[in-house]
């Protein structure tokens, strides 16, 4: 049996693919990914992108702006951001979604969105999940535990539940909707909740980079 099993609800709202794998209405057109330290100058934003010499000038945008003041920390003149636009002819981004602005973490040594399909956390208690075609992966800041097999229905308002069979244990929801860590102040695009043997956490998720079926 496969790990990742799709539920009935998954036919009723396909996972629309473009470029990378979304979620139904996250994303429109083909815009590409990219991810690096996001600056503030006197000019606008600049993105250095992770892995690469590049330096991309942004356009101006008001989404982004709002997202910066939000997350970034006083005096902080550079942030992780990882985000979605298009690249004009001119080598400037248009930024279409912000997925995560992060002045916690591991910024550009973090793959955690490579090796998954979507991935969510919360640090009032540390717990992080990963689902990826091997399964449903959690951490609960001590220990991480091995991949179980889980059912993935997604909904046709865009929300996402994952749950390992037959008895639900572990039970993973992803809302299309804006979240900011209170702890971190940390910005993602998805609100989650977690309940592991009926106890619930909430926390915040992002879009990962594996395709899904």
């Amino acid at each position: 049996m496969s790990p990742i099993r799709w539920g009935r609800a998954a036919l009723l709202a396909p996972v629309l693919l473009s470029g990378c794998s979304v979620m139904q209405g996250f994303w429109s057109g083909e815009p590409q990914r990219v991810t690096g330290l996001l600056e503030r100058t006197t000019d606008g934003f600049v993105l250095r992108e992770c892995g690469s010499e590049r330096v991309m000038t942004l356009t101006e945008s008001q989404m982004l702006d709002g997202i910066y003041q939000l997350a970034s920390q006083p005096g902080q003149i550079a942030i992780f951001t990882d985000l979605t636009g298009e690249i004009d002819r001119h080598g400037r981004l248009h930024p279409e979604q912000v997925l995560r602005m992060q002045s916690h973490g591991r910024g550009c040594s973090d793959d955690s969105a490579n090796s998954a399909q979507w991935v969510a956390l919360g640090y009032q208690p540390a717990w992080q999940i990963w689902l990826s075609p091997a399964g449903l992966v959690r951490s609960d800041g001590n220990l991480t535990y091995p991949a179980r097999s889980v059912v993935i229905e997604q909904l046709p308002d865009g929300a996402l539940n994952a749950a390992t069979p037959p008895d639900h244990q572990v039970e993973l929801w992803l809302y299309p909707q804006a979240c900011q860590d209170p702890v971190t102040g940390d910005y993602f695009h998805l609100r989650a909740t977690l309940t592991v043997n009926g106890e619930q956490q909430r926390g915040c998720g992002y879009q990962g980079a594996i395709i899904a079926p």
